[in-house]
């Protein structure tokens, strides 16, 4: 699961008003090189809740076990705020683009802010089903 899917992902949980953003608490990440395309990572940053992303990103950091770290050496650190005007900034789009797409999560769990509920993810796969009495 990357980065960008969870920054979409919310708990629909019968009764949970702000589901958003899930907490990552990630045992096994995977560092993989994409391509990068500026023009395809300038439009995702209106899809983008900034400060969910951050917060994800600051999460990750904690996972013990990230494959593929030896090619990157660390995360990228991006600004506390998005810059004014991030589709001239390349250095900002690459930086966004290795953190959305780049980082996998394999193994572990993502946690409602609100209810507590845990939602597993096997393989990259997120399963965000919820049982018959929590819809």
């Amino acid at each position: 699961m990357r980065l960008m899917t969870h920054n979409v992902l919310q708990c629909n949980k019968k009764g949970v008003q702000n589901g958003f953003p899930l907490i990552i608490k990630a045992t096994s990440m995977k560092y993989e090189e994409t391509p990068f395309d500026k023009s395809f990572v300038s439009a995702m940053i209106p899809k983008i809740e900034y400060h969910a992303l951050l917060k994800a990103v600051s999460e990750v950091q904690q996972c013990p076990n990230i494959a593929g770290m030896d090619k990157l050496g660390s995360l990228p650190v991006l600004p506390l705020a998005m810059p004014a005007n991030p589709d001239e900034d390349e250095d900002f789009l690459r930086r966004l683009h290795t953190v959305l797409f780049d980082l996998s999560m394999l193994e572990g769990e993502l946690v409602c802010p609100e209810s507590g509920r845990v939602f597993p993810v096997n393989d990259g796969i997120p399963n965000m089903l919820l049982n018959d009495d929590e819809v």
